[in-house]
């Protein structure tokens, strides 16, 4: 059975394409558009799923939006009956008017879209399915945890026998994530976007403030209580506008901890406090409810989703504060996997053939053959040198071991919002200048924020103090002792880091790389950062990697077969408009 996925009506859409259990492709919208969390209806994603499939619609046995008016309304509705704020009446939602927009947006791709039956799965059953569908488990634990989706905030449930069943729903406005949100706006960075930004800035800080967010944010009796008082996420919608969000602090918030910081200006140790404070209570109020949720289950394995799994502090920590064993978490765990969800919860819930298909990689994005690349090569500037060596693994490591800074584009790109080595930037972490050269000469982005360091599975016991694999770069552990010297510019501040381990089955020439640089340095450890700009998405087809690459102080691109370096180390200060002028594949 084959099942299109489809997220769309709020940020990070995108299309997923299943057929029973197996994953085809997987894409979000922001890959084309190059609006990062994009709220733009997800036609070039569909559009890359089908051509992926070899299918048209008239394929299609269903296609799953992620959306369900009934739990919407039903907690609507309790929302109402609280009392909170009577000048705030959220309006109910209406399935024949959710379908009848989709199905308008559907038939501008193809008419035959509309013999296609549609199939609804709520937000955080899409979450929930997202993750368990593809983790190694038959039997697990599930969390699901964000700011809101359909009204509900966070879920407890237990995956077994191709099923999920729902054991507990806190519903909105008492969340986690719109806490977690709502602070990141008041240190001045963007909610729904920046959060990750605040959990690398919470290791400067101290938990000054952590009583304080204790006294706000309360565990009770099995669920999460905030007080309202410091918060307006009860008195008016999210957002003014698709992607135009409201302040989701009150006054009261100000009046506590002092003037927001704005945006841009000095980070004082005050932010760095709060920042560690906020982050400290997340952990804290997870970790109860996960042992809830352990009482209830009694089971060892735990699947995690929404946007709050991509909190990897917290991820890393999981094992040591709560009785389980086994955690898995999706690459895409915030709402660019939904899409993926809803087509896994169809095809759980409509085909006999339905079977669980553990993922080891996320490489379920486009490609672009030689051809593709090669017509992008012809329009490059005199001061590029463009080779095709004999052994790409190799000359890529002699230029890494001489500290190139190493734009990477192979195979199908990743899903979910880090790079994990087929659209990524590569350096040499053995120098601790590297992280800020790449921080301010490739990123542009704000030099507090540490890079992640992946590393053969094989090795991962003698750099870091993990326990488990991370193949999907979404765990902060702590760097082993003395090896923060050995890799500095992938150790964070609290000497910590985010790893990505690799095998050989995973991505191969990944892993060659890796092995090339131990006979090279004895080091078989690189720094992965997104291939991108701040304020850009990852790179998509062979035109964004090279304008990528000729706008920043990358020295190097391997592009498919094809090396490009350049000759001016200042390349990146040249108006790309004018060095670069291919067309958009």
């Amino acid at each position: 059975m084959l099942s299109l996925g489809i997220q769309y009506g709020s940020h990070d859409t995108s299309a997923s394409l299943v057929r029973d259990g197996e994953i085809i492709a997987v894409m979000e919208q922001e890959r084309f558009n190059h609006k990062k969390h994009t709220y733009d209806f997800p036609s070039d994603a569909i559009r890359y799923c089908l051509e992926e499939g070899k299918i048209g619609f008239e394929d299609l046995d269903y296609i799953a939006y992620v959306g369900n008016a009934e739990v919407t309304n039903k907690h609507k509705q309790a929302f109402i009956k609280m009392g909170l704020n009577e000048a705030f009446i959220p309006k109910m939602s209406d399935r024949d008017d959710i379908e009848k927009t989709l199905r308008q947006f559907l038939l501008k791709i193809s008419p035959a879209s509309a013999q296609v039956p549609l199939y609804s799965v709520d937000h955080h059953k899409a979450h929930a399915a997202s993750t368990f569908f593809v983790s190694p488990f038959k039997e697990a634990a599930i969390f699901t945890v964000d700011g809101m989706g359909n009204w509900v905030t966070t879920t407890m449930g237990m995956g077994r026998n191709g099923k999920i069943e729902s054991l507990l729903e806190i519903p909105h406005p008492h969340s986690l994530g719109l806490v977690y949100g709502a602070v990141t706006q008041y240190l001045g960075f963007r909610a729904d976007s920046d959060e990750s930004k605040v959990m690398g800035l919470a290791s400067y800080g101290k938990p000054r403030f952590l009583n304080d967010f204790r006294e706000i944010v309360q565990y009770r009796d099995g669920s999460i209580w905030m007080d309202l008082n410091y918060f307006t996420v009860h008195k008016m919608p999210l957002m003014k506008e698709p992607g135009v969000l409201n302040l989701w602090y009150s006054e009261a918030f100000i009046e506590r901890f002092g003037p927001p910081r704005q945006p841009e200006s000095e980070l004082t140790p005050l932010y760095m406090d709060i920042a560690q404070s906020v982050q400290a209570i997340l952990e804290e109020r997870c970790f109860e409810l996960l042992n809830d949720l352990y009482a209830k289950t009694k089971c060892d394995n735990l699947c995690l989703a929404g946007g709050v799994a991509l909190n990897s502090t917290m991820n890393g920590k999981i094992i040591d504060h709560t009785p389980f064993k086994n955690v898995f978490i999706v690459p895409a765990a915030n709402d660019g996997g939904l899409s993926l969800g809803a087509a896994l919860q169809c095809n759980a819930d409509n085909s006999k053939s339905f079977e669980q298909v553990p993922i080891i990689h996320a490489y379920y994005g486009s490609s672009h053959s030689d051809e593709e690349i090669e017509k992008e090569l012809e329009n490059l500037p005199d001061a590029i040198e463009i080779t095709r060596p004999a052994d790409l693994i190799e000359q890529t490591a002699q230029m890494l071991h001489q500290f190139d800074i190493v734009g990477w584009y192979q195979g199908r790109m990743e899903f979910g919002p880090r790079a994990l080595g087929n659209r990524s930037i590569l350096a040499n972490p053995t120098r601790a200048e590297t992280k800020d050269i790449v921080n301010k000469k490739v990123k542009f982005r704000e030099n507090f924020r540490p890079f992640a360091p992946m590393i053969p599975k094989e090795f991962v016991h003698d750099y870091f103090d993990a326990v488990q694999e991370m193949p999907f770069m979404l765990k902060i552990v702590q760097v082993s002792k003395g090896m923060n010297t050995v890799i500095p510019a992938v150790t964070h501040v609290d000497n910590t880091a985010r790893v990505q381990t690799v095998t050989i089955d995973q991505n191969e020439k990944i892993y060659r790389l890796l092995h090339a640089m131990k006979a090279l340095n004895g080091v078989p450890v690189l720094l992965n950062t997104s291939f991108n700009i701040r304020g850009d998405t990852i790179v998509r087809s062979p035109y964004d990697a090279i304008n990528c690459f000729l706008k920043t102080g990358m020295n190097s691109l391997v592009i498919g077969p094809y090396m490009l370096r350049k000759h001016n180390s200042n390349i990146y200060s040249w108006k790309t408009e004018k060095a670069f002028a291919g067309s958009s594949v």
